[in-house]
């Protein structure tokens, strides 16, 4: 078997590695030098759980996840609801420091596997794209391996080799504030098994359950966050007013532009996760895409006979599915941050259209790779 290379360690990083290993591959991650932050929550729907399916880890991860029910969308302004969407395939909520636990935890038990907690700094190839891959690291060492996937982020090196910055878009302007609440100090409507979204005002809030937290994310421009903005825009008369608290501590995070790599794949190294696609929050799937990422390269390197086929064919339908997630994603963003007259239509719209018009639209989004079945 050959012998693999995967760079990140954040969870699209380790789910590769777990991936290239239960395919009877050695593999080295080098997860770098920093210990990733997995801070705030994440939503799974169907497609993330049929990848930790093909991963081998749908079952402890149903132990440490909180299955919801339910998507409510409803009016930041008037507090009705506007689409009620039943959920009866597998959605659940992490806490994104939990579901990292379980694929180190599944990493730890490969003996094929070898964690070190280094950068790399050069990937050199020369030998075509069937040749070895070498890699240099920040500590003056290289090592030959027959194959990298690069799970580095936008502006790793893998991005750099296969496919430049030069492709990256602008800022978008935008922001999501992230907080944490315990649920004890909310009324008990917040623990419902249920994701909850809020459009109006230009904005759009979104909150659901993590064990004893309330996980809590308010997307908005940048130019909006200013003193006061959770008061201006949690308005008094629904739920969402009691999360004004000044109590409450936020973190910002700036929202990269959506996009994917415009090339996936040279020679003998592959994008996975974030070096891959910037996958906007707007639907929920920034880790079940990269868990996908990971679950198409199980499937690529256990039923190809070489690297150099298996990279091929994952780069070839992984970058076109993604590229078509990517655009809905960005779609519904635009959809969500409308204000005024068109927000007003927005609703009408989606009121009308209920639950049959949102399952239609995320029925693309939510399906597995069909190798994946």
């Amino acid at each position: 078997m050959a012998r693999l290379a995967v760079s990140g360690g954040g969870i699209a990083g380790m789910a590769a590695a777990l991936a290239a290993a239960r395919t009877g591959h050695g593999v080295t991650l080098f997860a770098g030098r920093a210990s990733p932050v997995f801070a705030g929550g994440l939503q799974l729907a169907p497609n993330g759980w049929a990848a930790l399916r093909a991963l081998g880890l749908s079952d402890v991860a149903s132990g440490v996840s909180h299955r919801l029910n339910e998507i409510m969308v409803r009016s930041l302004d008037s507090g009705s609801t506007l689409i009620r969407l039943p959920l009866h395939e597998p959605y659940a909520s992490f806490d994104r420091a939990v579901l990292a636990g379980c694929l180190a935890d599944a990493l730890a038990a490969q003996p094929s596997v070898r964690i070190e907690t280094l950068n790399l700094e050069h990937i050199d190839q020369q030998g075509g794209p069937d040749g070895r891959v070498c890699l240099v690291t920040d500590d003056g060492a290289s090592v030959e391996v027959d194959g990298l996937i690069a799970a580095d982020g936008a502006t790793g090196p893998g991005r750099q080799h296969v496919a430049p910055a030069a492709d990256h878009a602008g800022p978008t302007g935008k922001v999501a504030m992230r907080a944490q609440v315990p649920l004890a100090m909310l009324p008990a409507s917040f623990a419902l098994a249920s994701s909850n979204l809020w459009l109006g005002r230009g904005v759009h809030v979104v909150h659901y359950p993590i064990g004893e937290m309330l996980n809590l994310v308010v997307t908005l421009p940048a130019a909006r966050v200013t003193p006061g903005w959770q008061s201006r825009l949690l308005p008094v008369g629904t739920p969402l007013a009691l999360l004004a608290d000044d109590n409450i501590n936020w973190t910002q995070t700036p929202l990269p532009p959506a996009g994917t790599a415009g090339c996936w794949r040279r020679g003998s190294v592959v994008l996975a996760g974030e070096a891959a696609h910037n996958m906007p929050p707007h639907l929920a799937q920034g880790a079940g895409q990269g868990l996908q990422d990971a679950a198409s390269l199980h499937h690529w390197l256990g039923t190809q006979d070489n690297v150099s086929a298996a990279f091929s064919g994952y780069a070839r339908i992984r970058a076109g599915e993604v590229a078509r997630i990517v655009n809905k994603a960005e779609i519904s963003g635009r959809i969500m941050g409308m204000s005024g007259p068109a927000a007003h239509l927005r609703d009408i719209a989606l009121n009308l259209g209920g639950a049959r018009l949102m399952q239609s639209w995320l029925a693309e989004v939510w399906a597995a790779d069909p190798s994946l079945a």
